[in-house]
């Protein structure tokens, strides 16, 4: 078979990378065969292309790296809720709605076969140079490693394949335990970080990518299989894999956060990022990016007290993004702000609540920035400028974004006379719209399918490898390493001074839940992580298998931490009309308030599927 290997989409993979033009003056793409591609570096390169895409863009359920929905699956935690329109489909991780008849995805056997089978060619190739060989072989091991932790989150032990099957073996591959199997990836990433050059062009995996994803799986890995214990070994590799990346320099590593986030142009000159995925304007729109998950709508629809005092000049269009993605007060609470005395606290805790004037001046600080400098490049809040300073939205009662249907707006008939708000039932359900990820050169249009745009979407950087690194010292219970890494963060994104953050954390200690460095560190890994890889539903996860004492007999089945932060209603702000006084309210997503049982750890795998492979059933989904 891996003769006459059939390349299909070959030539448009190679249209995107200018390394490989000379792909297109050989043989018609529909033609080329296995023995070709493994008798040329351009098209072996080509091919690996190919399973970059497969692997960075899976649209596995809360599992993604960057898939477009992934704006969405952040309404599985209380950092947003997800808009009014939207059905339960969204959200259903948010409650005990999960049926072992769902289907949440599994191992993608012939991606899988495609990996493998480039491995063995490879391998034995007698036409590319050992260069060439040692880069292939340390790619391919890495995206291999970076497919199995997809599922591997959701399932824990998988079935390990390593070779090019053939009718000869024994198909029904039992599932190998949790140990075994991130024992695998990190085995492969190790192989990847050895072969690897230290740098290569944007969007291929370097030394640094492999280390830094050791990290990542590292922490899942100390957590799921060895209940978080402060001798675990997973936690030395994090460390040694963060020494390899050079974290002890105070964070030089890290760049602007804005501009990582919120302009194509700076994104992709940004130092930070250790690995991206891009996509070209000449095939993506609002359609294709979190943007459109994330906007807000506008036809003018709205009260006559808005028209005049909020007024709105532009059509915004965001066709299909009425499923929303709207932050709520309980992510708003997680930025910091620097005090009149220096010190760093939450904003109600801060004397601003008590001197400032209106909403903006006790905890938005729109003119002086006092607050965590993330906050501003990540939330969109009351009065602020937006779609490229086009227009002033305000989340305010009687607002020009405020959804009429919403809490916001909840009595305007009795108080007003009239349904208040906007009324299109697209915006705001909580008081604030997301940012992070929107650029700012977005402009109104009549379809989003108008707008086209180049577009990164972060895979690694340095900021997430920084907290691991924290991470991995606290929960071995060295205190004074967990604060030094997470100080560059605080103060290189958040914009606190080094002496106010070190301050902050001098009087803090302890890494169980409640104990006040690990609340902090839960804060900060927020609030740089957030929208990013699912990164908080997975470390709340890992941090209640941490407490549960990991997969042991699957006693957390029955006996399982339950995460506090994954229950109860979400908050949302409603804002006077004038500006000046605020309340806080509770509203729930289209299935109710979250909801969480310790059977989330491990998801169920689709029966159907369970029974034509002959795996094995994850405990508590029998």
């Amino acid at each position: 078979m891996k003769k006459r290997l059939i390349i299909g989409m070959l030539g448009l993979t190679v249209m995107f990378f200018s390394s490989c033009k000379k792909f297109l003056e050989t043989t018609p793409y529909d033609k080329i065969t296995g023995e070709q591609t493994w008798n040329s570096e351009n098209l072996t390169t080509a091919y690996i292309y190919q399973v970059y895409a497969d692997v960075l863009g899976t649209d596995a359920w809360m599992s993604g790296y960057a898939h477009p929905y992934s704006a969405r699956s952040e309404g599985t935690t209380k950092n947003v809720m997800v808009g009014t329109l939207n059905g339960a489909y969204w959200t259903k991780e948010r409650a005990e709605l999960m049926l072992k008849s769902d289907n949440y995805g599994w191992l993608n056997y012939s991606l899988l076969w495609r990996i493998n089978s480039a491995i063995a060619n490879i391998e034995t190739s007698t036409t590319f140079s050992s260069e060439f060989k040692n880069r292939s072989l340390g790619e391919l091991y890495f995206l291999r490693a970076a497919h199995y932790f997809v599922y591997a989150k959701l399932y824990g032990g998988l079935q390990l394949i390593d070779k090019v099957l053939t009718l000869d073996d024994d198909l029904q591959i039992p599932r190998s335990s949790a140990k075994a199997t991130y024992d695998f990836m990190l085995a492969d990433l190790q192989k990847a970080a050895a072969a690897l050059p230290a740098t290569a062009e944007r969007g291929r995996a370097t030394a640094k990518a492999a280390n830094a994803m050791i990290m990542r799986i590292g922490l899942q890995a100390a957590a799921y299989v060895d209940g978080g214990a402060a001798n675990s070994g997973y936690y030395d590799k994090v460390i040694q894999s963060g020494e390899a990346l050079g974290l002890s320099n105070g964070g030089t590593q890290l760049s602007p956060y804005y501009n990582m986030f919120r302009s194509y142009e700076t994104a992709v000159t940004a130092t930070e990022f250790i690995l991206t995925r891009e996509r070209n304007k000449t095939n993506t729109s609002l359609y294709d990016v979190p943007m459109q998950y994330q906007g807000l709508w506008s036809t003018g629809k709205f009260s006559a007290y808005a028209k005049a005092n909020f007024p709105i000049n532009v059509t915004m269009n965001f066709w299909g993004m009425d499923g929303g993605s709207w932050p709520t007060q309980d992510l708003v609470d997680d930025y910091l702000v620097s005090d009149v005395d220096g010190q760093l606290k939450s904003w109600n805790n801060a004397s601003y609540v008590t001197t400032g004037k209106n909403v903006d001046e006790k905890m938005y600080f729109s003119n002086t920035k006092k607050r965590d400098q993330r906050f501003y490049a990540t939330i969109l809040y009351d009065s602020c400028m937006y779609f490229n300073n086009q227009v002033r939205v305000f989340f305010r009662r009687d607002g020009n974004v405020s959804n009429a249907n919403s809490k916001i707006n909840e009595g305007s008939v009795q108080e007003y006379g009239y349904q208040s708000g906007n009324t299109e039932n697209y915006n705001s359900s909580t008081g604030y719209a997301m940012v992070k990820y929107f650029y700012d050169n977005i402009v109104s249009l009549p379809s989003p399918s108008d707008q086209k745009l180049d577009y990164v979407f972060s895979v690694l950087r340095y900021g997430e490898a920084y907290l691991n690194m924290a991470e991995a010292y606290l929960m071995k219970g060295d205190f004074a390493n967990a604060k030094k890494y997470m100080l560059p963060t605080m103060v290189r994104h958040g914009g606190f001074s080094e002496s106010s953050v070190n301050q902050y954390l001098n009087t803090l200690s302890g890494n169980n839940w409640g104990n006040s460095l690990f609340e902090a560190y839960k804060r900060e890994r927020n609030v740089e992580m957030v929208y990013e890889n699912n990164d908080r539903y997975w470390s709340l996860l890992r941090w209640g298998m941490r407490t549960s004492g990991g997969l042991r007999d699957g006693a957390y089945v029955g006996s399982g931490f339950v995460i506090p932060e994954l229950q109860g209603a979400l908050r949302g702000i409603r804002i006077s009309r004038d500006g000046k006084s605020y309340s806080f309210f509770e509203d729930n997503n289209v299935v109710g308030e979250a909801r969480f049982s310790a059977k989330r750890y491990l998801m169920p795998i689709n029966e159907t599927f369970r029974l034509k492979s002959g795996v094995k059933q994850n405990p508590g989904w029998e």
